[in-house]
């Protein structure tokens, strides 16, 4: 138990909670570090575990996340096991991210783990990366050289567009520190709110990745409901950046070539749909591999969408198993030209349905109902303090952006996008956080 813990001190206390905070720098190396630190922190966290004869507690969802992983490996080998063997070591592979979510769950439930330093990091990083963006968007390279690639701007991620999608995800723990220094009333800082606030969506505008852009307003808008005490500050938060995107939108051809399908009417909308969705039509390569395509209308993504659920009928139950969603569709390309196959599905729930299919679809939406659940019964009750509640309004903020159903996604089970999407389910999905 803890007592086990303290009688050693700090010190036993210090690697874990080192290896735990520094994920958002480690996020910033490349995919060969990041597999090499998660594979890491795993064994020396479990190790952690067992020589201080903490006993490892498993709840429900722990079940359920490691049933949606093996469901994933049995789906791979009825489907590739005799064929395929990198995609079936992959399938195996993936488990990692079940063994890290119960790690971490546990860290937290025998208040192991301070997350200080990954609120700090967070902040640091997310602005770092934020200027560094705006050093590439002026002066066409980052602080490394990197230079855009395809119109699109990566910061210090280099080839990988993902600079926004990054920002994103860690902005609601960037900003939280400053949040709850101000309610403490520590420090009167609502400047710093506001600033912190433009300068991360000044960045993920100018990364020029649309979806990472519109999710930050959209958890903007969800503080300015559910957090009474800021609602003046993060107005005007909003304010400003709205003001900003107008400005640069009328006045910079890039932001207004990236941005001006979205304001299009729905009547060229709808006859843009129906093209695409006709089978004459030639205007998109529907076999090209599109890993390094940028959708330049976002309507693409109706045929792909299409295409997933081509792929998804042809294993209803339990899909295609791990990363099958490009091979399939081209295995299923050969009797139906028009198929748009893509690395993976670009939707968080349709990677599901196609990898672990309707069963697979089930386990994973339980699993949310019951942390859904979990966070809106603490909030309805009023069981916790002012500090507390804080804490769940942001992370149930992170939840909700991390899985809205129409954002586009990438793949759940790559290293650098599955590394954050299990990090932070994990870290949400836990209680008593500490931050002494």
């Amino acid at each position: 138990m803890i007592k086990n813990i303290k009688k050693y001190g700090f010190d036993n206390n210090y690697w874990i909670n080192f290896l735990f905070n520094i994920f958002p720098l480690i996020i910033l190396l490349s995919s060969g570090y990041i597999t090499v630190y998660i594979a890491f922190f795993i064994i020396y966290g479990y190790k952690f575990l067992f020589n201080n004869k903490i006993k490892i507690k498993v709840l429900p969802c722990d079940y359920l996340i490691f049933i949606f992983f093996i469901l994933s490996i049995i789906s791979t080998i009825i489907n590739y096991g005799n064929s395929d063997y990198i995609i079936l070591a992959k399938s195996f592979a993936d488990i990692r991210f079940a063994f890290l979510f119960l790690l971490i769950r546990n860290l937290f439930h025998h208040k192991i783990i301070k997350i200080n330093t990954l609120l700090i990091l967070s902040t640091f990083c997310t602005i770092f990366v934020s200027l560094d963006i705006f050093l590439q968007f002026i002066h066409g390279r980052d602080i490394l050289g990197y230079p855009e690639i395809d119109g699109r701007y990566g910061g210090l991620f280099g080839k990988e567009a993902i600079a926004g999608s990054y920002i994103q995800k860690f902005s609601m723990l960037a900003i939280l520190p400053i949040f709850y220094l101000n309610l403490k009333k520590k420090l009167n800082i609502n400047i710093s709110i506001i600033l912190f606030a433009n300068i991360l969506g000044a960045g993920i505008l100018m990364t020029l990745d649309r979806m990472p852009f519109l999710i930050y307003i959209f958890s903007l808008v969800l503080l300015l409901i559910l957090l009474r005490d800021f609602r003046k500050i993060i107005s005007l938060s909003i304010l400003i950046i709205i003001l900003f995107f107008t400005i640069i939108y009328k006045n910079n051809d890039r932001i207004h070539n990236r941005y001006q399908p979205i304001f299009r009417n729905a009547e060229i909308i709808n006859s843009k749909i129906i093209d695409l969705t006709n089978k004459d039509n030639s205007s998109i390569n529907k076999n090209e591999n599109l890993k390094e395509k940028t959708y330049s209308t976002g309507i693409e993504y109706f045929s792909l969408y299409d295409s997933v659920f081509y792929v998804f009928k042809d294993s209803l139950w339990i899909g295609s198993g791990t990363k099958s969603y490009y091979k399939k569709c081209h295995e299923l390309a050969k009797n139906k030209q028009d198929l748009l196959c893509a690395p993976h599905p670009h939707n968080l729930y349709l990677e599901i349905l196609i990898n672990q299919g309707i069963i697979g679809f089930i386990i994973f939406s339980i699993f949310l109902f019951f942390l859904f659940k979990k966070y809106f019964l603490d909030l309805i009750k009023n069981r916790i303090n002012q500090s507390e509640r804080l804490f769940k309004i942001i992370f149930l903020i992170i939840l909700i952006a991390e899985l809205w159903p129409l954002r586009s996604y990438g793949s759940i089970f790559q290293t650098v996008n599955g590394s954050i999407f299990w990090f932070i389910l994990a870290f949400i999905s836990s209680d008593k956080h500490s931050l002494r």
